[in-house]
């Protein structure tokens, strides 16, 4: 088997290095959950973990209430809060343990609201609407970590100190106009990959189009490197809720395997489509010399591995995100972010798709998974050929030339 290039020696390197960081971000201390207790119950004198709760015992060791945490997995990893119900039934306080959403993210979901929508409640009778949390915002991964880590707090309580069996209906499975459109959206991919011409500039536009409206603007699910962090650190959204992350990252991985180009950046990206439409105002094809085109690639890939290291060694993939896709689909961003957007929009109308070429951390993704397929195929068949062409055609140089693939 032939030797490995040295960019996938340098790929093989930074893996040990953010497994490393992933191993000792799991070996943290786990959440306190005694202080959140109290805090819902002023005066509590001694707390005890039993049967899967807290009982919480005031002065004289007069039972106060009881506490039960459970965690549920938002857009940016779990999520633990913790629910106390009083003697009386009624729920005294929530607390919001560990969550490892953005600001911009946290802030949408407006979960201090909700939260004390549901204080002063009996434990039998709150009403989870998932609706009042996410209906507005449109941060529904989030929204429903939230319902869902209360409603299973709750239960659990109910079973254990009032012997009351509360149903926790099944999730049902989503199959709606997102999923469809993704799926849509990858077959004129497989088509128009077969075609030549201006057939295949036609279906391009007219997916990258549906794209920007769709994935965008309607529904705000590009691909992002929190998403891709929150898989690789094991943190998996429930497929019956969240089956459009599994649609994308899969066509994304199965089409840069099988057809050597990765169709989602090519025909579904959203925020590819929005530089597309600012350059075609624009009209311009700057130019860069090449070493620029190769500084800037690996500035790219320094940024994602720092992106990585971080997400992993906190454990909050949010952290990982920099894309500015929320600032311009949902108008909710960072300072940064916000930079960004302008930065990239402004350069679109000069360099042809900036973002994709130079700070989409999709390209290193998909250089990485083409440059392994073919050192794999060369090492069977004893030529290292493949591999070279795979990395000259995937630079942003050939972009830079005006090649119609971008």
């Amino acid at each position: 088997m032939k030797k490995p290039p040295a960019r996938l020696l340098r790929v093989l390197f930074a893996s040990v290095l953010l497994v490393g960081a992933l191993a000792y971000g799991r070996t943290r201390s786990a959440p306190d959950l005694i202080t959140p207790v109290e805090e819902i119950f002023p005066g509590s004198q001694r707390i005890e973990f039993q049967r899967g709760i807290h009982y919480v015992y005031g002065g004289a060791g007069a039972l106060m209430g009881w506490a039960g945490a459970e965690e549920a997995n938002g857009y940016g990893g779990p999520m633990l809060l913790v629910v106390g119900v009083d003697t009386l039934g009624q729920v005294a306080g929530v607390r919001v343990v560990q969550q490892r959403e953005t600001p911009v993210f946290w802030r949408m979901v407006r979960a201090p609201e909700y939260l004390r929508a549901i204080s002063g409640s009996r434990f039998d009778s709150i009403d989870y609407e998932y609706q009042s949390v996410v209906a507005v915002t449109g941060a529904t991964i989030s929204g429903d970590a939230i319902v869902e880590s209360v409603r299973s707090s709750v239960a659990r309580v109910a079973e254990v100190a009032f012997d009351v069996q509360l149903p926790l209906p099944p999730k049902p499975f989503e199959f709606g106009f997102l999923e469809l459109t993704i799926l849509v959206l990858f077959a004129v991919g497989i088509v128009g990959h077969r075609l030549r011409g201006p057939i295949r500039r036609r279906l391009r536009w007219a997916g990258q189009l549906v794209g920007l409206l769709v994935l965008g603007f309607w529904e705000n699910s590009p691909i992002t490197l929190a998403k891709i962090t929150a898989f690789l650190t094991g943190y998996l959204p429930d497929p019956r809720t969240g089956l459009a992350i599994y649609l994308l990252l899969g066509g994304f991985l199965l089409t840069s395997i099988f057809y050597g180009r990765n169709l989602y950046c090519l025909y579904a990206c959203p925020f590819g489509a929005a530089q597309r439409v600012v350059g075609a105002i624009g009209g311009f094809r700057l130019k860069l010399p090449p070493w620029v085109v190769r500084l800037m690639e690996g500035a790219r890939n320094v940024v994602v591995f720092a992106a990585l290291f971080m997400a992993f060694i906190t454990l909050q993939p949010a952290l990982a995100s920099y894309e500015p896709f929320a600032a311009l689909f949902a108008l909710h961003g960072t300072t940064l972010q916000w930079f960004l957007l302008f930065i990239v929009l402004t350069g679109s109308l000069l360099i042809q798709t900036p973002w994709c070429n130079f700070f989409c951390p999709m390209r290193t993704f998909e250089l990485v998974v083409l440059d392994t397929k073919r050192w794999w195929q060369g090492s069977r068949k004893g030529s290292p050929g493949p591999v070279k062409k795979a990395s000259k055609a995937w630079t942003g140089a050939r972009d830079q030339k005006g090649g119609s693939e971008q």
